[in-house]
């Protein structure tokens, strides 16, 4: 929509705004009317967003520091403290969390341990078979060549 979807126009742009003339006709390019009324469309709507959410924030800080407000001091105390509070639960929601990784990297650690240990008992019962085969084999080859070496 023109000049870019995040700049909100001010008054002085719908003002100043020049629109072509139509050659075919008198008057001006609709296409270009209503390109701009779309812009002024979305002006208004982000501008009533934005007033509506800090009209909510005002409205939620005046509630929480009404019965306390005497003066700047005690809402600069109030917000220290709950900046102190909100820090302290992000750090213990953070120890929280890294105790959970540590016993969730141990137990990862346990079973990569275990999936070797069985990895590696599988390998042996494997070679061991393997062995047992290859002299199985061995044997018969012997067998066959003392038959044929006795009747030639």
């Amino acid at each position: 929509m023109g000049e870019g979807y995040d700049r909100v126009l001010t008054a002085e742009d719908v003002r100043n705004r020049v629109f072509s003339t139509s050659r075919l006709r008198e008057g001006y390019d609709l296409a270009e009317v209503d390109m701009f009324l779309g812009e002024i469309e979305l002006s208004l709507s982000r501008l009533h967003r934005d007033y509506e959410q800090l009209k909510a924030r005002c409205g939620l800080c005046s509630t929480a520091l009404a019965p306390n407000w005497q003066g700047g001091a005690e809402v600069i105390a109030a917000a220290q403290r709950q900046a102190e509070a909100i820090i302290a639960e992000a750090e213990a929601r953070a120890r929280d969390l890294e105790l959970e990784l540590r016993e969730r990297l141990r137990r990862a650690a346990e079973i990569l341990m275990v999936t070797e240990q069985e990895h590696a008992r599988d390998l042996e019962v494997r070679r061991q078979q393997a062995d047992r085969r290859r002299a199985d084999i061995q044997d018969h080859l012997s067998w066959i060549n003392n038959l044929v070496g006795e009747h030639p």
